[in-house]
């Protein structure tokens, strides 16, 4: 008895000994800071607003001039991507599309930690056209609740892939109530992984969801374009919006009043390797 509380005492002293020390963090934490920019002709604009597609939160500008469409969005978190929004005075919607990967924060936060720990980079792969045509694939054979799909975006990383997608049901559903529609705005993420594509489950983004009378639906313009994001990185400093309201609206890029469900446009295509041309160029931030 004695024998064994003269060890626990032993052991006690030498643990007690032991400096134990927290990690420190892997980055500090990010500043805030504002998004600027300016979009003309300001005289179409009803309203401007800022939205956060990881958060949901929508910001309203702290500041613009309606002569000069000249605005500011002050204070917002750090290390993370904003899309700017316009609401016409002709009620046409026009926002930003954040395509960046659902974890974008955290691959970031791993290449930092990587390069501490002097460990190598991830692995990358190049995004080539056949990759593209794969997930065109997938969603035109995909079977499910609605009839009617559509690919506007699609931007690759090599090992990743980010898919806006719009999709509808136009046949009738339960309950239905006069001529209705269910109509969906999505981004999809996709993973390269034993030769081939997958679809992460449970991780979609939902950016527009209606289920509203056919004539209702047919008055809506909804268009999104790359350059009205805006990425605010971990010191707060974030490169300035510029954007000119197009006279006329590319379908490929969303839905436009008055047309019919079933549209076939060519899916924009960010992030191609030098070996085959993009049809369009990523916007900041690089991933």
């Amino acid at each position: 008895m004695v024998r064994a509380t003269l060890t626990l005492l032993l052991t006690v002293a030498v643990v007690s000994a032991i400096d134990i020390r927290e990690d420190p963090p892997v980055a500090s934490r990010p500043a805030s800071g504002d998004v600027t920019g300016r979009i003309t002709p300001a005289g179409k604009i009803a309203e401007i607003y800022a939205v956060s597609r990881v958060t949901l939160k929508r910001y309203k500008p702290t500041r613009f001039d309606k002569k000069t469409g000249q605005f500011r969005f002050k204070n917002l978190p750090g290390d993370a991507i904003y899309d700017v929004g316009i609401l016409t005075k002709d009620s046409e919607r026009i926002e930003g599309i954040d395509l960046s990967w659902h974890e974008a924060r955290l691959q970031r936060l791993a290449a930092i930690r990587r390069k501490q720990l002097k460990l190598p980079a991830e692995q990358g792969r190049e995004f080539t056209q056949k990759d593209a045509d794969e997930l065109i694939k997938y969603v035109k054979d995909l079977k499910d609740f609605c009839n009617v799909r559509r690919v506007l975006y699609i931007k690759g990383t090599g090992l990743r892939a980010t898919m806006l997608a719009e999709t509808m049901r136009v046949r009738e559903v339960h309950a239905q109530r006069g001529d209705e529609v269910i109509w969906r705005m999505e981004l999809w993420y996709f993973r390269y992984r034993y030769g081939g594509w997958e679809r992460v489950g449970n991780v979609e983004r939902l950016l527009e969801r209606r289920r509203i009378q056919s004539s209702e639906w047919k008055a809506i313009t909804l268009v999104y374009y790359p350059a009205l994001s805006a990425y605010v990185n971990e010191k707060g400093r974030a490169g300035p919006v510029k954007f000119t309201i197009p006279k006329r609206f590319d379908l490929a890029r969303g839905r436009l009043a008055g047309t019919n469900p079933v549209q076939k446009t060519k899916p924009i295509i960010i992030g191609l390797t030098a070996t085959t041309r993009p049809t369009t160029q990523a916007t900041r931030p690089a991933e």
